[in-house]
Formats: C-alpha cells, structure tokens, sequence
C-alpha cells in the first residue's frame, strides 16, 4: 500500500481524490494548502511515496513552492502537479515531475498514480 501526500486547495475536489485514491488501496494525506503540507514533510520528514499537489493556492508558499522545497530535501521523489495553469512549467524542471492537466478524469488519476507508486 502506498501513501500520497495530497494539496488542493478546493474542497469538493480534494474531497473527491482522497476518495477514489482511497478506494484504489492508497493512504492519503490530505492538506487543503501547501503551508500545512510543508509543515507536515518538515516535521514528519517526507512520509509517502508520491506528492500531488495543484498549484496554485493561497498561503505563503505554493504549489510551486512546495514542489522546489521538497526536491531540494529529496530530488528523488514523483510528484504530479495536477493543475489548469502551466506558466511555471519551465521553472519545474524536475525528472520526477509529471502534470495532470485540469480537468482531469478518475481513470486519469487513478492511471498516474499507480504508474508512480508502482513498487
């Protein structure tokens, strides 16, 4: 079983993923803004296997933020930026970084993840 830290800042959406990746056998950590998940990976260390994260939220770091901040502690890391907005695809360039463009479907999600938290 694999466990995925999550960060969307919209409610009904979070709520919906942490469902379906649950259901699919994943434990989720859920964060409704990347400052909370910060604080969780520089407390608990990086405790999961893959990051989901949208970009932009409200906070004083971002989804971006948040991205950098983990690949500088541990480069080594999948993350899926799930996310309508791609002006700072250049500014994210990392091997372990993948984008799921929004809207995105379930079978979308769920495709991605197993991909990456395939052991």
């Amino acid at each position: 079983m694999s466990t995925i830290i999550l960060v969307e800042d919209e409610q009904d959406i979070l709520t919906i993923m942490v469902e379906i990746l649950e259901m699919e056998g994943h434990r989720v950590r859920a964060f409704c803004e990347a400052d909370s998940a910060w604080s969780h990976i520089q407390h608990n260390g990086f405790d999961a296997d893959l990051l989901i994260t949208d970009l932009r939220m409200p906070g004083s770091i971002d989804g971006l933020e948040l991205v950098q901040r983990l690949h500088d502690l541990v480069p080594q890391v999948p993350v899926v930026v799930a996310s309508g907005f791609h002006a700072a695809v250049n500014t994210l360039d990392y091997d372990q970084v993948h984008w799921l463009n929004k809207p995105f479907t379930l079978i979308q999600l769920q495709a991605i993840c197993q991909r990456l938290t395939a052991h």
